[in-house]
């Protein structure tokens, strides 16, 4: 799927996920591309994936701090109330676990991706878990007296607040099976291996029975959150009329590329693009058939395009196509061969004035420069005549 068009339909037939869309359509309000968004990150825009993967490393990095504080405080409690051989290997797991997520927390500041994101946020989940597994074995069969045997109880419900835990972070339902589904699995050792380990009241089905509940329902307001979170991105980043990135979005997405190009060596191209004589169509007839014309040309485009590639409007008649992993000359042949002949509302063929940069080929270091150099190239085509594309090459060539 193209940055910022979203398909009206659902997955294909042959997608192993599709039967559970159509079920679960039954159930929500939405449309069957948009509940898919919700089960998988397959589908979702790269910018889209760019931001979540921020949102969900700075809470991350939030809860990893807020426990790396509040695990050692506890020490001074077990030394009080439990007996020496046994508050001071807790208070060795505590430090260790505290030191874990301070340095989960400070090496994860310059992670943007969606895979560092998951990595980070596995290990969250993970090093409260351990510290859990190992006060278990210390506690499940130390004489304890009756006030430190009330305390040993309060470890019990660490299970309870890691899966509660899964609540605050925007997430798909695959995602949360992958976290959630080892976590329970991790959690029932004990509990089946000592029945209610630490809570005698329960037996250790209904241990488990309320760590899934719990599970559930985080996982259920994670799925809100991606779901008001994506919402949100794509009435603050599409343009309403023709489906393609904003100028806004489009410049953080430009740099985002821009940065991946240059880290790892692929050739990055833009190719600005503005309608001709597009004034006139408005003035002869009518703004209303002007933008059905700039919607019917941005749908056009978004189906010959590669799914790596973005279409961003920048402005009016104006838009940007962005081809990663697309040299000068594969951009000159891409764009001449598969940008859709559309007409006029009178009848005529609908031309284009095309500026194409490459950021090695043009010696660009920064990603403004590749705009600008990409706008200038398109006026020079328009100059020239129009109908007509102005690339890397010092010589124009016409459509």
């Amino acid at each position: 799927m193209h940055e910022g068009h979203q398909p009206e339909t659902g997955p294909a037939d042959g997608d192993p996920i599709a039967g559970w869309i159509r079920f679960l359509y039954g159930f929500f309000p939405m449309h069957p591309g948009a509940l898919a968004d919700l089960l998988s990150a397959r589908q979702h825009p790269m910018m889209f994936d760019h931001q979540r993967a921020r949102l969900i490393l700075s809470r991350m990095r939030l809860m990893a701090m807020l426990f790396a504080i509040l695990t050692p405080l506890w020490i001074p409690m077990d030394a009080l109330v439990f007996p020496e051989s046994i508050w001071r290997p807790l208070a060795l797991g505590r430090i260790v676990a505290s030191v874990g997520l301070t340095v989960l927390a400070m090496r994860s500041r310059h992670a943007t991706r969606l895979k560092q994101a998951h990595g980070a946020l596995a290990l969250l989940f993970l090093i409260p878990a351990a510290l859990y597994l190992f006060a278990r074995a210390l506690l499940a069969h130390a004489p304890l007296n009756p006030f430190g045997a009330v305390m040993a109880n309060g470890y019990a419900f660490l299970p309870f607040m890691i899966m509660a835990g899964l609540s605050i972070f925007p997430l798909t339902a695959r995602e949360l099976s992958a976290l959630a589904l080892p976590l329970l699995v991790v959690f029932a050792i004990p509990v089946v291996d000592h029945d209610a380990f630490m809570m005698p009241t329960l037996d250790a089905a209904a241990i488990l029975w309320l760590l899934a509940l719990v599970g559930a329902v985080g996982g259920l307001s994670a799925i809100s959150q991606l779901q008001i979170l994506r919402s949100l991105f794509a009435t603050s980043v599409i343009d309403p009329l023709t489906g393609a990135l904003n100028r806004g979005s489009g410049n953080e997405l430009i740099a985002l590329q821009f940065a991946l190009a240059q880290r790892h060596g692929y050739p990055l191209a833009l190719a600005f693009v503005d309608l001709d004589d597009f004034k006139r169509v408005n003035d002869t007839a009518g703004h209303e058939n002007g933008d059905r014309l700039l919607k019917e040309a941005a749908q056009a485009w978004h189906a010959t395009l590669r799914k790596s590639d973005a279409l961003l409007r920048w402005g009016g008649e104006e838009f940007v196509l962005v081809l990663p992993y697309t040299d000068c000359q594969r951009a000159d042949h891409l764009i001449r061969h598969r940008l859709p002949a559309l007409p006029r509302p009178d009848g005529t063929p609908l031309t284009f004035s095309i500026g194409i940069t490459e950021w090695r080929a043009d010696g660009v270091t920064h990603w403004q420069a590749l705009v600008a150099l990409a706008d200038k190239r398109m006026y020079q085509a328009k100059a020239q005549g129009k109908n007509r594309i102005v690339a890397c090459a010092p010589e124009p060539s016409k459509n």
